[in-house]
């Protein structure tokens, strides 16, 4: 088995599968690994490839955290690192987010009704999808989503991530009001749901 890959980090990206990639090579199932630059062998000094793959490791390890901290800044700054939620887009030109004129009414109609009580989030599901609510695909969102949608507070401008919050320079598109009236729905929606009645 002869294995082609750019580098050795692109092959194993923690000791484990370093351990194992070598221990390959070194039993000869796997005959050679061939990167840009050089091919390793299984008679060659099993120290250099170590020490390879362990800059390999590191160097992945200090990237997540540069990341990490990056991402961090950017909410402490007020800015969203990630993709735009359902009813927001991306301004690529500004990096900034903006609310989705064609579905941010949408996203404020499933906190309205699941606000009363008086509907399900499959029931919800359907309403919205009667009138004109759809995925970038054409199809209609699941009722999974829209749990995730009602919980998360970004919709009233706050960010949570990682366990912390911070507040965001988007434009909310409910109030904090709306929100907590909706959070009180769904605990008591919660809680009915685990009751036991015995006979």
């Amino acid at each position: 088995t002869v294995l082609m890959v750019w580098k050795l980090d692109r092959l194993a990206r923690n000791p484990i599968d370093g351990g194992r990639i070598q221990w390959l090579l070194q039993q000869c199932d796997i005959k050679t690994i061939k990167t840009y630059d050089r091919d390793y062998y299984p008679t060659d000094n099993v120290l250099l490839m170590s020490v390879e793959l362990g800059m390999a490791n590191q160097y992945i390890r200090d990237l997540s955290a540069n990341v990490k901290r990056g991402n961090r800044t950017k909410l402490e700054k007020g800015e969203w690192p990630n993709h735009a939620p359902l009813g927001y887009l991306n301004d690529k030109a500004t990096k900034t987010i903006i609310i989705d004129k064609k579905k941010a009414h949408f996203i404020k109609r499933v906190f309205e009704l699941y606000s009363t009580g008086g509907y399900t989030l499959k029931e919800i599901s359907e309403i919205l999808y009667q009138e004109g609510l759809r995925t970038n695909l054409g199809r209609k969102i699941i009722k999974g989503h829209f749990h995730r949608i009602i919980k998360n507070p970004f919709y009233y401008g706050i960010m949570l991530r990682d366990g912390k919050y911070y507040k965001g320079n988007h434009k909310p598109i409910i109030s904090k009001e709306l929100f907590d009236k909706t959070q009180i729905a769904l605990f008591g929606r919660l809680h009915s749901q685990k009751k036991k009645h015995f006979f």
